[in-house]
């Protein structure tokens, strides 16, 4: 995976290579700045197959600056889970001190 930076926006880019080969991807095609993140071990269960798909908005009310962003979360987890893991976090150049939920739409992966 690759984030990619520039003109203040993050972009992300998934390749199914090593962390070599995206590396020399980012330099030959991406401007900017870029971090190529590799995988690490795998850990979890892959037995959940039901999320809630939460579309968001958080904002932060001293300047204004909003962001929209996407999420998936388990079930388990309610709107308050979803705030208090938010709150505090800079998301997009934006230090998150209020969240909207958007949207939350049960799916099954």
């Amino acid at each position: 995976m690759i984030i990619n930076r520039f003109s203040g926006k993050n972009n992300v880019v998934y390749l199914p290579c090593d962390d070599t080969q995206a590396t020399s991807f980012a330099t030959d095609f991406l401007d900017g700045e870029y971090q190529v993140l590799k995988a690490g071990t795998v850990s979890g269960s892959d037995v959940v197959t039901s999320y809630y798909e939460v579309g968001c908005m958080v904002k932060n009310t001293t300047s204004g600056v909003k962001a929209y962003m996407n999420m998936l979360v388990l079930p388990t987890k309610t709107e308050e889970d979803i705030f208090n893991s938010l709150i505090g976090l800079t998301i997009n150049e934006v230090l998150v001190d209020e969240v909207f939920i958007m949207s939350m739409k049960k799916v099954i992966l």
